[in-house]
């Protein structure tokens, strides 16, 4: 079974079901509008997999959207006991995919979103507006407030925006104020925790390339 959503035109919700690959991909052509495909490199998506559907059926959607031109961000899945490693943009497999809060609007001044999984906000953080994850934080739009993941002591979230330009980032009890990143950071950023001669920092990338570090 396949469900197609789009939450603002910013990412596409692929919810999948089943364990025929070559039916749900059938299905996956029949319902997805041609007119994505023009919009090729800009339009990310996410799949959602219902629990017993097979890693083949997600492999195989995955492999699917890329080859049409669209950017994978991360799969949330629900009761999948097989995990395939695989070359992904980033690590996959740092994203709970069991208890994600997705909020659909932005987050405006004086505003605080917390949640004890994942949150991803389809929308814009704001200046002075602050987002606390236990898990990751991914912003589907312009980071300009404060991002909190990991909250309180998880160095393996990470923090994801499509424009990064925070107040702050947050990783556990890592810090980084957002005045150290230069320059204009246009399309997806991650920051995540690295260990450097001993102790911890933030650093933030373009999604597949190398990044920079906050001391």
């Amino acid at each position: 079974m396949i469900n197609i959503k789009s939450k603002n035109l910013l990412v596409l919700i692929v919810e999948v079901e089943g364990d025929d690959p070559q039916r749900v991909l059938e299905e996956l052509a029949e319902r997805l509008n041609p007119n994505f495909f023009s919009k090729k490199g800009d339009f990310p998506f996410l799949i959602k997999a219902k629990k017993g559907t097979s890693p083949k059926v997600i492999e195989a959607v995955m492999e699917y959207l890329v080859e049409h031109g669209f950017v994978p961000l991360f799969y949330s899945e629900e009761g999948i006991k097989e995990e395939r490693k695989r070359e992904e943009t980033f690590d996959w497999e740092k994203v709970s995919g069991h208890d994600v809060l997705i909020v659909n609007r932005t987050v405006r001044a004086g505003q605080l979103i917390e949640h004890p999984g994942d949150i991803i906000i389809v929308g814009d953080v704001n200046p002075d507006a602050e987002v606390r994850a236990a898990g990751n934080v991914m912003v589907f739009g312009e980071l300009r407030g404060i991002a909190w993941a990991g909250y309180p002591g998880n160095k393996e979230a990470f923090i994801l925006a499509f424009k990064m330009k925070p107040q702050q980032l947050r990783i556990a009890n890592i810090f980084a104020p957002g005045e150290e990143l230069k320059g204009e950071l246009e399309g997806v950023h991650q920051a995540y925790v690295v260990e450097v001669n001993g102790h911890y920092e933030i650093e933030v990338k373009p999604v597949g390339e190398k990044g920079k570090k906050f001391a």
